[in-house]
C-alpha cells in the first residue's frame, strides 16, 4: 500500500507541476514576442506615414527658410519669408477671411447640431432616416456640393426664384462671404450631429431621471446635467471645427476662386506656390498656420479643462 500511495502522490505532483515556460519569465517572453510581431507588422504603415506625412511636414519647415521656385535651386534667406508675410496685406486679409469663415460657419453648425441631436436622440420610428438625411451632405465631396450650390446661387437659380430676390450671391464682396457660410453650415451640421448623438447615447439615463425627480425643468436638466456631461464631446467638436475651418479650400475655389473677399489661407498658399511660384513663401504660411492651430487647440483644451475643474 505504501508503494501505491507513493506512486499516486508522485503522479499527482507531476500533474500539478507547471509546464515549462508557464511562469512569469515565460509570460514575459510571450508578451515580448507578441510586441515584436506587432511592431514588425506595423512597420510598413509607419514607413508610409513617415514618407508621406512626417517627411513632407519637415520639408515644409525647411523650405520656409529658402527663396525657392520650381525652376531654380533653393536660396537660403533665413526669416525673410516670415518678415514679408508680417507686412503683406493680402496674407492678413486671407487670415481674416479664414477667421470669418470658421466662426460664421462652424459656430452656428455646432449649435444647430446640438439642438438637432437633442431632438433626434429619442428612439422614434423614422428618426433613423432623418439622421441619414442630415449625414448625406457630409458624405458628399466639397467639390460636388459646391457645383450644386453654384447653380442654387445663380442669379436665375433656385434661391432667388424661391425668395423672389434679385441678388448676385457670388459676385458681391458681402454676399459672397455669406453664401459660402450658408453652404458650409448646410454641409457641416450633419458631421457634428453624429458626434453629439454618440455623446448623448453614452449618457447615463439615471442622472436625468434623478434630476426629473428633483423637479428640474427642461432647461435646468440641459444646462446642469446634459451639457456638462457633453463637455468632452463639445471640446472635440470645437477643436475639429477650427481645424476644418482653416482647411477650407474647395468651396472657395469652385464658387469664387477667392474673389470678392473670399480668399482663405489655404487658397492663398496654393496661389502663392503654384501661380506665383514662391514655394518658400507658401511654406512659411503653412508653418505659421500650423503653429497658430496648435496654439488655438491648446487654448481650447485648457478652457474646457478649466470649466470642468
Amino acid at each position: 500500500m505504501t508503494a501505491v500511495t507513493r506512486s499516486a502522490a508522485e503522479a499527482g505532483q507531476g500533474a500539478g507541476a507547471r509546464p515549462s515556460g508557464a511562469g512569469p519569465r515565460g509570460r514575459r517572453r510571450r508578451v515580448a514576442r507578441r510586441d515584436l510581431i506587432g511592431a514588425l507588422l506595423s512597420l510598413p504603415a509607419l514607413a508610409l506615414f513617415a514618407l508621406f506625412a512626417i517627411y513632407p511636414g519637415l520639408r515644409v519647415f525647411y523650405l520656409s527658410l529658402f527663396d525657392y521656385s520650381l525652376t531654380a535651386p533653393p536660396e537660403y534667406v533665413g526669416l525673410e519669408n516670415f518678415r514679408f508675410l508680417a507686412s503683406d496685406p493680402r496674407f492678413r486679409d486671407a487670415v481674416l477671411n479664414s477667421v470669418f469663415y470658421t466662426v460664421g460657419t462652424y459656430l452656428p453648425a455646432l449649435v444647430l447640431a446640438l439642438i438637432l441631436a437633442l431632438a433626434l436622440r429619442r428612439k422614434v420610428a423614422g428618426f433613423g432616416w432623418v439622421r441619414l438625411l442630415y449625414f448625406l451632405p457630409v458624405a458628399t465631396s466639397w467639390v460636388a456640393i459646391s457645383v450644386v450650390w453654384r447653380l442654387v446661387y445663380h442669379p436665375d437659380g433656385l434661391l432667388n426664384q424661391t425668395l423672389h430676390l434679385d441678388v448676385s450671391w457670388l459676385t458681391g464682396s458681402t454676399t459672397a462671404k455669406w453664401a459660402l457660410v450658408i453652404m458650409g453650415i448646410w454641409k457641416e451640421t450633419g458631421f457634428f450631429l453624429i458626434l453629439f448623438l454618440a455623446g448623448l447615447a453614452r449618457m447615463p439615463v439615471d442622472v436625468h431621471e434623478a434630476a426629473l425627480v428633483d423637479g428640474a425643468n427642461t432647461w435646468q436638466r440641459f444646462w446642469r446635467v446634459t451639457f456638462p456631461l457633453l463637455k468632452p464631446i463639445t471640446a472635440i467638436c470645437s477643436v475639429i471645427a477650427v481645424i476644418r475651418g482653416f482647411q477650407a479650400f474647395s468651396p472657395q475655389v469652385v464658387l469664387t476662386d477667392g474673389a470678392f473677399g473670399t480668399e482663405v489661407v489655404n487658397l492663398f498658399v496654393y496661389k502663392t506656390a503654384f501661380e506665383s511660384a514662391r514655394m518658400g513663401r507658401a511654406s512659411a504660411v503653412a508653418v505659421l498656420m500650423f503653429l497658430l492651430l496648435i496654439t488655438v487647440t491648446l487654448v481650447q483644451l485648457r478652457v474646457f479643462r478649466r470649466a470642468d475643474a
